[in-house]
């Protein structure tokens, strides 16, 4: 399979068909409604990422642009409103978890999606470590009581990584609704410091003459490091495209209420929080408070008690990011081990064992081994790896708004179906480009450039870490998965006139049928029923099934082979049919391209699995990707109304 060619269907992009049947649009677990998050606790989720902006943004652009922070940080506010298109877009047309992956996936190719998920696994990695180390130093900055060593500052760390690690075993629920009331805390904290900060600065006559002063005096290139360096403040803005599945339905206006929250709340409290610490503070305080200026104004406003408050509402936003850093990872890592691009054991769960843990345990176990390994290595390294995480998620978020754009001209039928789609385009070559993204793309490129050049130590390290993960993901491919991938042999049965192999032509019309094996004999008896009818004469049927990974040991291939041989052959004997079982390696869509080259089909055949309207709107998608008609021979109506002719 080469990377130019369409690498999945428009159904379910993260799983090959089951033996039960080959579609399902959505995990099991998504059938349980008090499994799924209400918009207000997947935006807690999101927003305990974003929300912790506020604690250094300022304070790392202030070095660059001076007293034009606020007004940098407000035009990145803004750009969140052409982020919020982007992502309803991308994740209306494909309701799944995997973000940027499955973005890239559908419209690109295997090969750079697998890279995109390294980044993204970087980031959450990154976040993760700064958040947990930044919780831990801000709780050793109670009133420099503390005095804490680096190892206490390590285990501190270390805490909030385990603990969120264990609620996420146990489900996505749980650590939200804690998540939630820290938000909702830290929210009305930052409000209420809003508030005060605007009556105080009013009641002073602050002088803002020296902000717009500063604006112009900026250099360019202080002005574009400084800008570049501002989109720390929305880092954790692709959290909600990894939790897709858990979203209540309909996912696309859960995910509008998720991203509105957001972007309101993030948008009001970041820039004037911004101008406040800077307006209120004096230069002596700007100084003592260089690391953490919202400090600062809480003590301006507020004393010591405010201070406190402060300093507790901060270590526990930054920790409760380690969680939201939890359920991105979760969200792609099981995606992308249904894919095969990590070990299957990642989709296991104990919930069979435990009914009270519905988390995938060795995500979490995972996860939570290389976070603090992290943390117990590089503790002295909080802004290298900030500025890691912030390239690494500028990258992913890049990587989203192309894989956007492509859907236009990937998957144009399934985007014009789309419950959401921007009404702002573009022309380009017959297409109707969406304006957000586009903008999004060409935005953050020039920032991740910046960055890349300005960050020296950071650079480094992010080459570091990523080259090791994705060393690992490629081994596991090459040795262990491609071993386990290799083509299985065809079984191939002639019957009628074709009993004897050497009799079949060259050249027969070939349809194909897709199913996993539990349903091939009844199905396949319907179809041969079918086609006799309605196209008479010699064809060959293949029973085609995509290999999954408890299958991988041929145990579907046997079962397809004992139904073709024992049940259908011998009840079709007198028809001039040869029946082959097909399976490849792949996801759906990419063995039936595979298989369309070798040998060019004129119908597809599939089977409804639990869903018929799901089966039903796959097909649809499935032939605009094939070229091919696509047809539900598995739908009641059309079983009823055929079988009884």
């Amino acid at each position: 399979m080469t990377q130019s060619e369409p690498s999945l269907a428009s159904g379910d992009p993260s799983k090959p068909p089951s033996p039960s049947g080959p579609l399902t649009e959505r995990p099991a677990q998504h059938h349980h409604g008090d499994a799924l998050l209400a918009w207000w606790l997947a935006a807690a989720i999101v927003g305990a990422d974003i929300g912790t902006s506020v604690f250094y943004t300022t304070g790392v652009i202030l070095p660059l642009v001076g007293f034009a922070a606020p007004f940098i940080i407000l035009v990145v506010c803004l750009l969140m409103w052409v982020f919020k298109a982007t992502y309803e877009e991308g994740c209306a047309v494909s309701p799944f978890n995997g973000g940027a992956y499955i973005m890239v996936l559908q419209t690109v190719g295997k090969r750079f999606a697998i890279v995109v998920g390294a980044l993204t696994i970087l980031s959450y990695l990154a976040t993760a470590a700064v958040s947990a180390l930044s919780g831990a130093y801000y709780i050793d900055s109670i009133d420099n009581i503390m005095n804490w060593p680096v190892t206490n500052i390590v285990f501190a760390a270390i805490a909030p990584v385990i603990v969120f690690g264990l609620l996420n075993i146990v489900g996505i629920k749980e650590p939200a609704m804690i998540v939630f009331f820290i938000a909702m805390f830290h929210f009305c904290l930052l409000l209420y410091l809003d508030v005060k900060g605007l009556i105080m600065a009013f009641e002073r006559h602050i002088d803002l003459s020296r902000f717009s002063h500063s604006l112009t005096a900026v250099t360019p290139a202080h002005f574009v490091h400084g800008f570049a360096a501002a989109f720390l403040g929305i880092t954790g803005f692709e959290s909600a495209a990894q939790i897709v599945e858990q979203l209540k339905t309909p996912t696309w206006k859960t995910l509008k209420y998720i991203y509105l929250s957001v972007v309101v709340l993030v948008g009001i409290t970041a820039p004037i929080t911004s101008f406040l610490c800077l307006g209120l503070l004096d230069a002596g305080q700007l100084n003592d408070f260089k690391n953490s200026l919202l400090s600062g104004l809480a003590f301006v406003e507020g004393g010591k008690p405010l201070l406190f408050v402060l300093v507790v509402d901060a270590a526990l936003m930054l920790f409760a990011a380690v969680n939201t850093a939890y359920v991105g990872c979760i969200g792609l890592c099981t995606t992308m081990a249904k894919q095969g691009n990590l070990p299957a054991f990642f989709l296991r769960r104990w919930a069979h064992k435990f009914p009270f843990m519905q988390g995938y345990p060795y995500v979490c176990f995972m996860f939570m081994a290389i976070c603090a390994l992290m943390i117990v290595l590089l503790p002295g390294q909080v802004d290298n790896l900030g500025q890691v995480y912030g390239m690494a998620f500028l990258a992913v978020m890049c990587s989203f708004c192309f894989g956007v754009l492509m859907l236009r001209i990937k998957m144009p039928l399934k985007v014009e179906r789309s419950p959401y789609k921007t009404k702002w385009t573009f022309p380009f070559k017959g297409y109707q480009l969406p304006i957000p993204p586009a903008i999004g793309l060409a935005t953050l490129l020039f920032c991740e450039v910046v960055l890349l050049f300005s960050a020296e130590g950071a650079r480094g390290l992010g080459f570091q870490i990523l080259g090791v993960i994705l060393i690992v993901m490629c081994f596991y491919r090459m040795g262990v998965l491609e071993g386990r991938l290799r083509e299985l042999p065809d079984l191939r049965l002639g019957m009628g006139k074709f009993a004897t192999m050497e009799e079949i032509p060259e050249t027969l019309p070939i349809y194909v049928l897709c199913t996993g094996g539990a349903k091939a004999r009844s199905l396949a008896t319907m179809l041969i029923k079918l086609l006799e009818r309605e196209e008479p004469g010699p064809k060959e049927i293949v029973i085609f099934h995509a290999e999954e990974e408890s299958a991988r040991r041929g145990m579907m291939h046997e079962l397809l082979q004992r139904v073709v041989s024992q049940q259908i052959g011998p009840s079709f004997k007198n028809h001039d049919i040869v029946l082959t079982t097909k399976i490849l390696p792949d996801t759906l869509v990419d063995g039936l391209i595979y298989l369309k080259k070798a040998h060019p089909f004129k119908k597809v055949f599939i089977g409804t699995g639990t869903d018929p309207e799901t089966a039903e709107r796959y097909a649809r998608d499935l032939e605009s990707n094939l070229g091919v008609p696509v047809e539900n021979i598995g739908r009641p109506t059309l079983i009823d109304t055929k079988q009884t002719k």
